[in-house]
This record gives C-alpha cells, structure tokens and sequence, in this order.
C-alpha cells in the first residue's frame, strides 16, 4: 500500500489527467488510471487516514462539485476534521460555513470559534473575519478594542481589508485612542500595496492634519510597508 504522500500525489495526477510516473517504486502497484473518480477515491484514501492536508483537498472538491453535483454535507465534514487537525485554511472555510449556514446550519457563534481557531494557525482571513465579528458583536460579544487587535494581526500580515479597516478604527477613536495620523497611516499602507482607498476618506483625514503630520505619516506608512514585506517574505520560508 504506498503511504500517505504517495497517496496524495497519485490523487493529484488521476486529477490533472496526467501519466503515472512509472519510475517511482512506491507506485508500481496501482494500476494505471485516468480519471476523476480515481482522484476521488485516492483523496478518501489519504483522508479516511487521517491526512489534514487531503481532508481540505476532499473538502474542496465535493464543496465545488468539480464533475458532479456539489456535496456540501460532506464538505462541511472534511474541513472539519482538517479543520481540528489546525488545518488553517480548512478552518477558515468552515466558518465560513457555519457563518452562511452552507452544509450546515448557520451557526455564528460556532462560525467564531472556527475562525479563531483558523486565526491561531495562521489564517489571515480568518483573523480579520474574526475581527468584523467582534467590531459588530455577531457571534460573540462585541469587542472593539479585541477587533482592533486582530485588525493589526492580519494588516501586520499584508491583508489590505484589514489595513482599511484598522484606518477607520484609528479615524474614530473605536477600540484603539483617536488617532488621524496613524489612521492616515494605515491608509497610505493599504494604497502603496494595491488596494483602493475611496479619495472621500483618505481627503477628510488628511484635511484635519498638518503638513508635518501627513510627512510623518508618509515615513511611517514606508516603515510598515517593509515590515509587512518581510513578513511575507519569512511566511514564504
């Protein structure tokens, strides 16, 4: 029987429609097949083995219906028990679940503790979804100043909703002290990595601070950009 990796790794060429490399020893047993049911049962495989990274793979599948009609029940159970191995993205999209009722029914106070735990293994969405149930109090108990800490979590990761929405939070004094120029901040670290920030806001700030304030925030948008920058450089290590 080939091991997990081997499992998986046969799951993606039956997949892709690619030809079983015949060199690799640990493959010589499974007889060659083309197609997407193969990819399916070499997904269940690893799954039913306990592998988290083939239970979201599964999960993924039956939750789109790639060639079929889409099993959302089973894809609610997959992500789940990768979910509970702290896959991430699994947990992530498990909430999302349970926060939409998709597969399941909705749930926004399960939908919370599945972002958190998502948030804790490293999921920036998850953090920021998490942070927008605590800014609105859905789910759990309204928190600004908790909102504010997951809003730097995942800005400090490069999520641009995050860096916006933390602006906006600095803009009105909510859960962290009023402070224009590192809502202005912010904002300028959202723009410079792509995102877009309505002229309304950015303008209705900066109309309230000096010119020394906005050259102050300016520096400090530049020194956020290049810790974010190597954050993301060590998240691809």
């Amino acid at each position: 029987m080939p091991n997990i990796t081997s499992i998986l790794f046969l799951a993606l060429i039956f997949f892709a429609g690619l030809a079983l490399p015949a060199q690799i020893p640990a493959l010589a047993q499974v007889p060659a097949a083309d197609n997407y049911g193969q990819a399916m049962r070499w997904y269940q495989k690893a799954a039913e083995a306990g592998n988290a990274e083939a239970q979201f793979l599964l999960a993924r599948l039956l939750e789109t219906g790639e060639r079929g009609a889409p099993d959302l029940a089973g894809a609610a159970k997959w992500y789940r028990a990768a979910a509970a191995q702290a896959h991430a993205k699994a947990g992530f999209r498990l909430g999302e679940f349970y926060y939409r009722g998709i597969g399941v029914a909705r749930d926004p106070v399960a939908a919370a503790s599945w972002y958190e735990k998502a948030a804790g293994a490293g999921s920036l969405r998850a953090q920021f979804n998490l942070a927008l149930m605590l800014e609105r109090g859905r789910g759990v108990k309204r928190d600004a100043k908790q909102a504010a800490m997951r809003y730097l979590k995942a800005a400090n990761g490069g999520l641009i909703q995050a860096q916006f929405n933390l602006a906006l939070m600095y803009a009105r004094g909510a859960g962290v002290g009023l402070d224009l120029s590192r809502a202005l901040m912010w904002l300028r670290v959202a723009e410079r990595l792509g995102g877009q920030v309505p002229a309304k806001v950015r303008d209705g700030i900066t109309a309230k601070l000096t010119p020394a304030q906005i050259g102050e925030a300016d520096k400090s948008a530049a020194a956020r950009i290049e810790f974010i920058r190597a954050n993301l450089a060590r998240a691809k290590q």
